[in-house]
């Protein structure tokens, strides 16, 4: 036990050797692009700015902010935006999910609806979102939960659906009743790729936050990109675009910290 334990934190240790080398490579490939060679670098710091610049700037954006609020202000609201469509989400479409993939009339009646609204763009409902909700944070949540919402419910109902029938059988034949199952048995099961779901639609919801952003504001990480573009302050764009990368990259490390402490029979079932 203790020498499978040593392996494993021995692969632990490279994967972050491994990860760290990434990291610091597009970092180098970065600087050698930006750093003068002769007169000039091979791409111009309007288009892309050096990591040092990109630095200052950042510094800059923490003391002074930008247009008149910091920037963990603008940070905050972003986060404020995704949390509330994040969580709206899961709390629903999870679920949701769950009932689909154990009734067979609650699938025939949900799925379509559901299946139909995946593909639909929606980036293109913007005007309409503003028609019905108005131009305040409601419609901003509205559409990252219409993009988090399908494939959190659809996933949800395919977890389900995978779970062995010999552990159903199993579980009834030992006399456990349809809650008891369902508790012991189908969550439990469904739970990797629930949250293999969820991890998508960290990434998504992210991206989403740019769009519904878009929206008539004032705040925001992905408005003061957006905001500084309009100047070609490319350095405030990076820094947006940044964050927004890290935001990302934290939330997903969020949950596969959570994920490895509730799944911990992840990849051990015989």
């Amino acid at each position: 036990m203790s020498g499978a334990t040593h392996a494993g934190s021995r692969r632990t240790r490279r994967s972050l050797w491994i990860n760290l080398g990434s990291f610091l490579g597009l970092l180098l490939l970065w600087l050698l692009v930006t750093t003068p060679i002769g007169e000039k670098p091979m791409v111009a710091p309007l288009f892309l700015p050096s990591p040092g610049s990109v630095w200052d700037t950042f510094l800059t954006l923490l003391r002074n902010g930008y247009q008149g609020k910091t920037l963990g202000h603008h940070l905050g609201i972003s986060l404020y935006r995704f949390g509330i469509a994040f969580v709206v989400s899961v709390v629903v479409a999870v679920p949701l999910g769950l009932w689909m993939g154990m009734n067979e009339t609650v699938k025939a009646v949900l799925d379509p609806p559901i299946e139909i609204s995946r593909p639909m763009p929606k980036l293109a409902l913007l005007p309409l979102l503003i028609i019905w909700f108005g131009i305040g944070e409601l419609a901003k949540v509205v559409i990252i939960v219409l993009a988090l919402f399908p494939i959190l419910s659809i996933s949800a109902m395919q977890a389900v659906r995978g779970v062995g029938r010999r552990k159903v059988q199993a579980a009834l034949a030992l006399g456990a009743s349809r809650g008891m199952i369902f508790r012991r048995v189908i969550f439990p099961a469904s739970l990797p790729g629930i949250f293999t779901s969820v991890r998508v639609c960290i990434g998504l919801g992210v991206t989403m936050l740019v769009g519904a952003e878009m929206i008539a504001t004032s705040a925001g990480i992905a408005y003061m990109a957006m905001s500084a573009s309009d100047f070609l302050l490319t350095n405030v764009v990076i820094v947006g675009a940044l964050i927004m990368a890290a935001l990302g990259y934290l939330l997903d490390l969020c949950a596969r910290a959570l994920e490895n402490h509730v799944v911990h029979w992840g990849g051990k079932e015989g």
